[in-house]
């Protein structure tokens, strides 16, 4: 497929293990999801107990409420059109980078659903309009078009994702949200600079 996209053949962004950077290093650090760190409330003492009985959903505003929706949103996109991508595309580029989408966002995944059940927020099960779109139109594409469309799609959505995260360092309340932002945004940011790699490469 080199023919098909020679500036990625050439140059892969995902080789050398820069993927899998971003979640490494950090897993072996204690999680901020695990032991005491979620524990600690904000600056200013605004959050007294968030970990204890009602002030669990309390500790929330509604930055905090849309962020968890929507991160649980990109998450699925993300898993969803990679699993195509793996399927339709022959570039094999985009079909390790499809598989890195797959592995790191269902980690991220596996650390919001329990994050949110404890806060008391349910979370989407639709991808939501415009991904729904993005999805639908991948599905009607094959060859180098699918692989166009799909690098375009990875781009664009974590561009708005990485958005999100930062939105959330900057306005969210909850100390527990924040943490999870702060330790996903930089995988978020590596996609998107991959992504963006690969897109000006074709």
């Amino acid at each position: 497929m080199s023919a098909m996209l020679p500036a990625w053949a050439q140059s892969s962004p995902t080789q050398g293990g820069s993927m899998q950077q971003p979640m490494q290093g950090g897993s072996t650090q204690p999680s901020p999801m695990q032991g005491g760190s979620m524990q600690q409330p904000m600056q200013g003492g605004s959050m007294q107990q968030p970990m204890q009985g009602g002030n669990r959903a309390a500790s929330l505003n509604a930055v905090d409420r849309q962020f968890a929706a929507k991160a649980a949103q990109s998450d699925m996109t993300e898993i969803q059109t990679s699993q195509l991508a793996l399927k339709r595309s022959q570039n094999p580029q985009v079909k390790q980078f499809a598989q890195e989408m797959i592995q790191q966002h269902t980690q991220s995944s596996s650390k919001l659903k329990p994050l949110a059940a404890q806060k008391g927020i349910t979370l989407p099960k639709s991808l939501g309009t415009e991904n729904q779109a993005l999805l639908t139109q991948l599905t009607k594409l094959s060859g180098k078009q699918f692989d166009q469309a799909y690098m375009s799609g990875q781009a664009k959505a974590h561009a708005k994702t990485q958005a999100v995260y930062q939105n959330e360092l900057k306005q969210g309340q909850d100390a527990d949200m924040k943490a999870f932002a702060r330790e996903v945004l930089p995988v978020v940011t590596a996609h998107l600079r991959m992504a963006q790699s690969m897109v000006a490469g074709r």
